[in-house]
């Protein structure tokens, strides 16, 4: 929530007055109840979102949506998505949905419901997670995304998908320069403005409720270690979120 505005000045939405309900990103000083931030990284919260969902939703949502934008995901696409259960995969299942692409979802058996959830095609991976991909295809793959990084996930994806620049991870920078993949993350130059540019789009889909955010728990910001600990260990499916 806006506490006050310079003179003249507009978020990056438009408008903007102290009181009104917005999403800043991306920042630093998340741990706080009050943060000053330039007003280009302020867009109007939507209505139909809680603060919650809201705050968790462009970090996850930029990142799926530059891995789907660098592998030219389109209509008919076969995807392999690594880690569909966790909460950039989650985005990504959404995102490519709405693009008409298939998506085959490697997660544990206990998050089968949360791919499919979002018409994701679950399998689990582990020993022999080349012919369960197959299987499951039925034809070829034509993408792989990768937000897990492990040895199987590149094998994998290497061995499925012929055009190796479409593949892609966020999670092993050194995997995708020694195969030839491509990689994006915070540190390479061309994924910052892409994702900027994304923001104002995702939080008009998610006010549409074409895209959402799982929440596993919330805590209050006086309980922000509890909140740590979850993170590090076991939590519930679905994003932590801190509530000032």
């Amino acid at each position: 929530m806006i506490s006050d505005i310079g003179r003249d000045t507009e978020v990056a939405s438009g408008g903007g007055a102290a009181g009104d309900e917005v999403v800043a990103f991306q920042i630093i000083g998340g741990y706080a109840s009050h943060v000053i931030v330039k007003a280009s990284d302020v867009f109007n919260k939507p209505a139909t979102l809680g603060f919650s969902e809201a705050a968790n939703l462009l970090l996850v949502g930029t990142t799926a949506a530059e891995m789907l934008h660098v592998t030219g995901v389109h209509e008919g696409d076969v995807i392999l998505l690594h880690g569909a259960g966790g909460s950039v995969g989650g985005s990504a299942l959404q995102q490519a949905r709405l693009l008409g692409a298939t998506v085959i979802g490697t997660a544990s058996k206990a998050n089968f419901e949360d791919v499919k959830r979002f018409r994701g095609v679950p399998v689990e991976y582990g020993p022999g997670l080349e012919d369960r991909v197959r299987a499951a295809a039925q034809g070829p793959v034509t993408v792989a995304l990768d937000t897990v990084g492990s040895d199987e996930a590149i094998d994998v994806s290497l061995a499925t998908v012929a055009d190796r620049a479409r593949i892609v991870t966020i999670a092993n920078a050194g995997r995708a320069k020694s195969d030839g993949l491509q990689w994006i993350g915070g540190s390479n130059p061309k994924s910052g403005p892409f994702r900027a540019s994304q923001r104002a789009r995702l939080l008009q889909m998610a006010a549409k409720g074409h895209i959402t955010v799982p929440i596993g728990a919330t805590y209050p910001m006086d309980d922000a270690p509890s909140a740590v600990a979850a993170l590090m260990g076991k939590h519930p499916s679905g994003k932590l979120a801190l509530l000032a």
